[in-house]
């Protein structure tokens, strides 16, 4: 069983805004899954090579194995890097690099195949080092580049390394690391993945370059020629590092280079947007004009040279727009926030295509010199569905588990939520679903609405369900609706959460796809069976963005419920508890109630065309009602706030 730790966040300050407060360490299972529904549109993003690559002093493509010397603490693990071309063969697996010289070879850590051998409780600790020194004398300014393909867990960090061999032994001291060590003070010590957190991932691949320049200040001329490259790799049972194509270099006197890029305005605008600003690949045209599209980024100086640096946002499709940042003075080493104006408002429904990139003027003096890559993302403006995912089952969260498919033995029964910004009214009538494709026909699920406390220390706030959906043959594998039992109105300026969730069977099983990865607090997990024992049912957010939609669509409501309606009645509810059922017809029903776990709270016999029941005494949530008769089963949520 994976262990994820249920937090993903790169920016310090949205991790201090927003990171909830009852996340924990918690053993979760979620199941990757490869399969691409490519039947719809798949919003990407799309990295380019448009900036000019340092003169390389020193490069290697993992073509000779014997260029490097594999290693590990034989005190901690047993797990070696390999050189090759190799697969990760874990239960968690990542893609393979598609690095420019894949095809020849490359180096991988699979720390998952490792962890899920040795049931991933100890710290492993291993390294890729260059087989022979190289010489940077005549080099004070230098970084490494590489091609990398990584996932970040949440106990683990890479780091690189600079040795320098001592001038009469030819021997290098390395520090100890771990994934709790302060580099602050080590001037050889790097983080090439800095600020990511759980789930975060590279593209693949991406160019990474890490200015090594500070590990080589006041070394002899003898102490130059001997400098080796380490890649560090210590952690807990994380995902897998890839690495390929790997260059020393001269830092170049111009470069730029482009990172976090959003177009939901997460940097900047989400402070005074009254939403979290997320990027939305599926908008709402009542929510984009409310709301409209913010292009921000950040971009970091990578040469020598201080230079003005703007940000610019093209975005075409239905209609065009061209956005530009100001100015801003960028010395070595120095990144900041880069905001477009003015925000894009669409006027009419499509695919809109957004390019964002970075350009550097040296010092100002008026001599374009250095593009940043350019990214490429695409979004969708609809009618009516509010979603977030990139379309493209990746992995899944199980919705049900039994003692048959759960290692640990515990069952237990989940919801999985998505956060959404409301920043116009609307009515909420149903929730778009991707499910997995080992979910099993048959199976019951439902959907929920939550409002999302103000308070980041408090649960969300149930406010509706729909009545359960049975998975039918056609469903595993692909997008279903489920409605709610009547529109639910959103009051803008408030944040929101939907979730499907499932029950405790002992053969049934269900899961919903994710695909991309979320912020901290922004998509979320409710244990309800409290399957991870601690203490009661509890919420936790998860990295991963569920494949969870809203609906805004009238014609979406189940037309079972005017039979319904015509059945029985429920109200007040929302209640405080006291509510009362009104009938129809005066016939015998057999009448039961059963919390959000599954659990009978109150069952009896009525035949009364009014029964008030009192749920006072129990906890806040939401109750299903069964009215049973020979025939038929009905049944109702209610609302106990």
């Amino acid at each position: 069983m994976k262990k994820i730790l249920l937090f993903a966040c790169v920016l310090v300050v949205a991790t201090a805004t927003f990171a909830q407060s009852r996340m924990a360490n918690v053993p979760i299972e979620r199941f990757i899954k490869k399969a691409i529904n490519t039947s719809a549109t798949v919003p990407v993003v799309t990295p380019s090579n448009s900036a000019a690559a340092p003169t390389p002093i020193w490069t290697d493509d993992f073509s000779n194995a014997g260029n490097w010397v594999i290693d590990h603490d034989p005190n901690a693990c047993s797990l070696d890097w390999q050189i090759g071309v190799n697969s990760c063969q874990g239960s968690y697996q990542i893609d393979d690099i598609l690095s420019t010289t894949a095809s020849n070879g490359y180096a991988l850590v699979d720390s998952d195949f490792y962890g899920g051998a040795t049931g991933g409780t100890e710290v492993e600790d291993s390294w890729l080092t260059m087989a022979n020194p190289v010489d940077l004398n005549g080099y004070p300014y230098v970084v490494v580049e590489f091609e990398t393909q990584y996932r970040s867990y949440n106990n683990e960090r890479c780091y690189i390394v600079v040795g320098i061999a001592d001038t009469v032994t030819g021997i290098v001291e390395w520090p100890e690391l771990d994934p709790t060590t302060n580099t602050s003070t080590m001037t050889n010590v790097f983080d090439p993945f800095p600020g990511y957190g759980s789930g975060d991932e590279t593209t693949n691949p991406q160019l990474i370059s890490v200015n090594i320049s500070s590990a080589l200040v006041g070394l002899t001329s003898t102490e130059l020629a001997g400098i080796y490259i380490r890649f560090h790799w210590t952690g807990t049972w994380g995902y897998a590092w890839f690495v390929d194509d790997v260059a020393i270099a001269e830092v170049p006197d111009n470069g730029v280079a482009i990172q976090n890029e959003v177009y939901g305005g997460w940097w900047v605008n989400y402070l005074t947007a009254g939403g979290l600003g997320q990027n939305y690949t599926y908008y709402p045209m009542a929510q984009a004009t409310a709301n409209p599209y913010s292009f921000e980024a950040v971009i970091r100086n990578t040469g020598l040279a201080t230079q003005e640096v703007t940000m610019y946002a093209d975005v075409s499709g239905p209609s065009a727009s061209s956005h530009v940042s100001n100015t801003i003075s960028l010395a070595m080493t120095e990144q900041d926030t880069f905001v477009a104006s003015p925000t894009f408002t669409p006027t009419t429904n499509g695919v809109y295509t957004i390019d964002m990139w970075g350009e550097a003027d040296s010092a100002g003096l008026g001599v374009v010199s250095t593009l940043t890559d350019l990214t490429t993302m695409t979004t969708e403006v609809t009618d009516y569905v509010y979603g977030k995912d990139m379309n493209s089952y990746e992995s899944s969260w199980r919705l049900s588990r039994t003692t048959g498919n759960n290692p640990s033995g515990i069952p237990g029964g989940f919801e999985v939520g998505a956060d959404y910004d409301i920043y116009a009214n609307a009515d909420l009538y149903s929730v778009d679903v991707f499910l997995a494709d080992y979910s099993m026909p048959g199976t019951n699920v439902y959907v929920s609405l939550y409002e999302i406390d103000a308070d980041p220390q408090l649960d969300p706030i149930p406010l509706a369900a729909s009545d359960n959906y049975t998975l039918q043959a056609g469903d595993p594998g692909t997008w279903i609706n489920i409605p709610f039992l009547s529109g639910q109105s959103l009051i803008q300026g408030t944040e929101y959460c939907i979730s499907i969730g499932g029950y405790v069977h002992p053969t049934d099983s269900a899961g919903v796809g994710v695909s991309g990865n979320g912020n901290a607090s922004l998509d979320r997990l409710f244990d309800k069976d409290d399957h991870y024992q601690n203490g009661a049912p509890s919420w936790y957010t998860i990295g991963d963005i569920p494949m969870l939609r809203m609906n805004f669509d009238a014609s979406t409501l189940n037309a079972i419920e005017d039979i319904k309606a015509s059945m029985f009645n429920v109200y007040p509810n929302p209640t405080n508890g006291v509510f009362t059922i009104e009938l129809e017809n005066n016939a015998k029903y057999d009448v039961s109630v059963h919390n959000v776990l599954g659990q009978t709270v109150y069952s009896s016999s009525i035949n009364s065309l009014s029964t008030t029941i009192d749920l006072s005494g129990f906890d806040k949530g939401i109750y299903t009602i069964e009215l049973k008769d020979n025939n038929t089963t009905y049944t109702e949520k209610v609302i106990v706030e």
